[in-house]
C-alpha cells in the first residue's frame, strides 16, 4: 500500500495540487486542514481522467480534520446498480488510473488542506 500526500494552498481563495500518475484502488483519505482555510471552504479530490463533476471526495462547508473511506457503487454490464439484498448498494474502493487533483476553493488566503491518500497499487 502506498501513501500519497497532496497539499492545496489557497492563493487568494483557491489552490490545487496534483499527484504523479497512479493506478490502483483508494483505500482511505485523511484530510488535514491548517492555516485557517475558513469554514466555508470546499475541498475536492478527483481523478483527472474522470468526468467533470465526479469527485472521489467532495467536502463543503467544513474545515475540520476527517478520515474518509471513499467507495463507488458497482454496476453490471448494462449499467444497472448492484445491491447486496435488493436495497443496500454494493460498493467497492474507488479505482483510479492517472493523476489525482486536490482542489481547495472558497478558502481564506494562505489556508491549506493536505490529503493523505492510501492507495493499493494494481
Amino acid at each position: 500500500m502506498d501513501l500519497i500526500k497532496l497539499t492545496a494552498v489557497a492563493v487568494g481563495t483557491q489552490g490545487e495540487d496534483f499527484s504523479p500518475a497512479v493506478s490502483g484502488l483508494i483505500h482511505k483519505v485523511r484530510l488535514v486542514y491548517s492555516n485557517n482555510p475558513g469554514s466555508s471552504s470546499t475541498v475536492r479530490l478527483s481523478a483527472l481522467a474522470d468526468p467533470l463533476g465526479e469527485w472521489i471526495v467532495n467536502r463543503q462547508g467544513a474545515a475540520s480534520n476527517l478520515t474518509l473511506y471513499p467507495r463507488r457503487p458497482v454496476q453490471d454490464a448494462q449499467g444497472t446498480p448492484l445491491t447486496l439484498d435488493g436495497i443496500r448498494p454494493l460498493c467497492e474502493p474507488y479505482a483510479v488510473h492517472g493523476r489525482l487533483k486536490l482542489s481547495l476553493e472558497g478558502a481564506n488566503a494562505g489556508g491549506q488542506c493536505t490529503a493523505y491518500i492510501w492507495l493499493i497499487r494494481l
